[in-house]
């Protein structure tokens, strides 16, 4: 039976419903930000205040604490050149790499534990929503986490995202995902709760 979803958009975002109250607050904010913050929310059919608290939001959840880590923001087609100038050996090895050495770290950073639950958070709200690696949609019943991700960076983008996404279970909570389904667009995978 399914208890609840929630799908994250790559701006790390819930899609439906926030959790807490607002707290009025008044900030004061050069006219030149306060253009572009207009000019923006615009664009995405959004009001200005729900565009600020998602901006706010995102620094003070993940953005603050790592910029710690010295974090490299790179050009999504930037990204894919790299890749796909990489063999599928080399793509899969340098995913288990990263996946086992910075995984356990940022989820320390993050959430202050190692536990499925951190780990739900650091792929949502990290991986899918700070670090744009993928669009992603969660589903959980009473044993399993299933989480489905997608994107539109290729086969080897895919082939990374799954050896990080093992080698991060295995090195963090001594877990292997089961992959439902991988393709050059999405991966499934699903985790055992506890």
């Amino acid at each position: 039976m399914l208890n609840w979803q929630r799908n994250y958009s790559q701006k790390g975002e819930r899609q439906m419903g926030e959790e807490g109250q607002s707290a009025p607050r008044t900030f004061r904010l050069d006219a030149d930000v306060m253009r572009g913050l207009e000019e923006e929310a615009k664009k995405q059919g959004a009001t200005v205040n729900g565009l600020t608290c998602r901006i706010l939001r995102k620094y003070v959840r993940i953005g603050a604490k790592v910029e710690q880590m010295g974090v490299v923001t790179l050009p999504r087609n930037d990204l894919i050149e790299i890749i796909n100038a990489l063999d599928e050996e080399s793509v899969a090895k340098i995913g288990r790499k990263m996946g086992s050495a910075t995984s356990k770290e940022i989820m320390l950073l993050l959430f202050g534990e190692l536990s499925v639950s951190a780990f739900k958070q650091f792929f949502l709200m990290f991986l899918c929503g700070y670090s744009n690696w993928t669009t992603c949609y969660e589903v959980e019943d009473e044993d399993y986490l299933e989480i489905r991700a997608s994107h539109n960076m290729g086969e080897k983008w895919s082939l990374f995202v799954k050896n990080y996404v093992e080698a991060s279970l295995e090195s963090t909570l001594g877990m292997k995902p089961e992959f439902k389904y991988v393709s050059n667009l999405s991966l499934v995978f699903r985790i055992k709760k506890p």
